[in-house]
């Protein structure tokens, strides 16, 4: 889906500052980021129904957000959708209802953190498929992104790259962001030439690898 969080590439918000010695500046940060990671395994979400649902902030809250910030807020949506808080729970940290161990099971502090540090796999074998692009081969990012979560950044639509790997199969983020599964898809890396997607003003020498799901390509 189009919107203010796929910035790359935009004009007037600066150069993105890269001397910070650490990810967190403030102790709530750390909390946000330990409560996103722990509350999928449990409520459960996967990342990519996460990131769109930081996707879906409104942009005038989008720009003013703290990163962590906009994990937390989404981590409400989330939770709101999957009933386990109310509004008013939100905002007063109080507790109105009671969860029911058979809808929502009781997950322990050990189960979270030992499912984290294990993550959950994300390739899928071939199945005798026969992937659609090979190595060498021009293709051309489709232009329509969908109103769903997309891994395509707005700067690549249109533009012509080239392949050079075939990565495997991978769950497809747009249909874990919709809920509909895993729906592996071959994934590629293609090659960009700076200039493709930046115009004259890039370095000639310059490229960009982008990994990029199958569905997303076309040939040239």
């Amino acid at each position: 889906m189009d919107g203010i969080h796929d910035m790359g590439g935009m004009h007037g918000f600066g150069r993105i500052p890269t001397e910070q010695d650490t990810v967190f500046d403030h102790e709530w940060q750390k909390r946000a980021f330990a409560l996103a990671e722990t509350l999928a395994w449990s409520v459960p979400f996967a990342a990519d129904e996460h990131r769109f649902a930081i996707e879906q902030i409104a942009p005038d809250d989008y720009l003013r957000c703290d990163y962590f910030e906009k994990w937390a807020r989404a981590v409400e949506t989330l939770l709101l959708q999957a009933e386990l808080v109310d509004e008013d729970e939100l905002k007063t940290g109080q507790p109105t209802f009671q969860i029911t161990a058979e809808k929502h099971p009781p997950v322990s502090a050990d189960t979270l953190v030992s499912a984290t540090r294990a993550g959950a796999p994300m390739t899928y074998p071939a199945d005798g498929l026969r992937p659609a692009f090979s190595p060498g081969q021009v293709v051309r990012v489709k232009e329509h992104a969908g109103h769903g979560h997309t891994r395509v950044p707005r700067y690549a639509r249109g533009r012509k790259g080239r392949v050079v790997q075939n990565l495997g199969r991978f769950q497809f983020a747009d249909a874990v962001a919709a809920g509909t599964g895993p729906d592996p898809k071959f994934c590629y890396r293609i090659e960009f030439e700076a200039r493709t997607l930046w115009g004259a003003e890039a370095c000639e020498q310059d490229s960009m690898l982008l990994d990029l799901w199958e569905p997303y390509l076309e040939s040239d």
